[in-house]
């Protein structure tokens, strides 16, 4: 029996925030602090450095004091918090994240690291259209993935049944950034398990302007792989590099074709 049918008012929503576990975990002679509603949060947290070890590579020596860095799909923020670190106060992360669990908690992880100031989140969905559509949720739980944007295919080409839809903003990152007054990215992280492709037409005009981002990294899985690769290429894009998640190199090593796993592949500018 839960605790808080015992507390009411204000008090009720002070313990639940308390019954939050916190997990702390250093990289690059920081402290990282992360406000877990879940155990996939606290597995989130605690992988920051090893889960995607190239993700944090790419950042670390990519991202620059000034820069402006857009993390789309952004979960709980780890990637957000990390490249914040990257750009300093001089600097801007604009962190993307329509699943609603996963966007309090990632509000959580800003505010308890003191980035408040330099990343600002949104709960919008990118898309290569403007209009309010379902958000398919694969799952509820903090932390969680593969939940979709009209669409019920997750990341490996599985229909799912929803546990919840939610009417969600799509918009284009061209409007964001040419009518509403984003700032350019300097660098963008896209990982939306196999929704890439309308987020990249939606961020042509930002591809192909003069001040196009200097580096971008996309999670390559197999629904829209080749149609990804001819559209950067025709956007001016080359790859420079491919690295896999953990979860990935143990199915390489198992057996598994490299170019049928997920993987995240990085670009430049030719």
């Amino acid at each position: 029996m839960s605790l808080l049918r015992f507390v009411r008012g204000p008090r009720r929503f002070r313990w639940r925030e308390k019954l939050l576990e916190t997990v702390v975990t250093p990289l690059d002679g920081r402290e990282f602090r992360f406000r877990c509603a879940s155990e996939t949060d606290v597995w989130r947290a605690r992988t920051l450095a090893t889960k995607e070890a190239g993700t944090i590579e790419w950042i670390r020596t990519a991202v620059q004091p000034g820069d402006v860095f857009f993390d789309v799909g952004a979960n709980i923020g780890l990637y957000s918090l990390f490249a914040a670190a990257r750009v300093g106060r001089s600097g801007k992360v604009f962190a993307f994240e329509p699943h609603a669990e996963n966007f309090l908690s990632l509000m959580r992880n800003i505010a308890a690291n003191g980035f408040g100031d330099v990343v600002r989140p949104l709960s919008c969905a990118l898309h290569d259209r403007e209009g309010t559509f379902d958000f398919n949720y694969n799952s509820l739980v903090s932390g969680s993935s593969m939940s979709q944007l009209d669409g019920t295919k997750d990341g490996d080409e599985n229909e799912f049944a929803p546990v919840f839809r939610e009417g969600k903003l799509g918009v284009r990152l061209d409007t964001l950034v040419f009518d509403w007054g984003l700032p350019a990215p300097t660098h963008v992280k896209i990982d939306v398990d196999g929704n890439e492709m309308p987020i990249l037409h939606g961020m042509q005009r930002v591809l192909s302007a003069p001040a196009k981002p200097r580096t971008m990294q996309v999670e390559i899985n197999q629904r829209y792989r080749d149609e990804l690769f001819r559209f950067l290429a025709d956007c001016g894009y080359v790859q420079y590099h491919r690295h896999d998640t953990e979860h990935g190199k143990q199915l390489i090593a198992s057996g598994k074709d490299p170019e049928q796993v997920a993987h995240n592949a990085l670009f430049r500018p030719a």
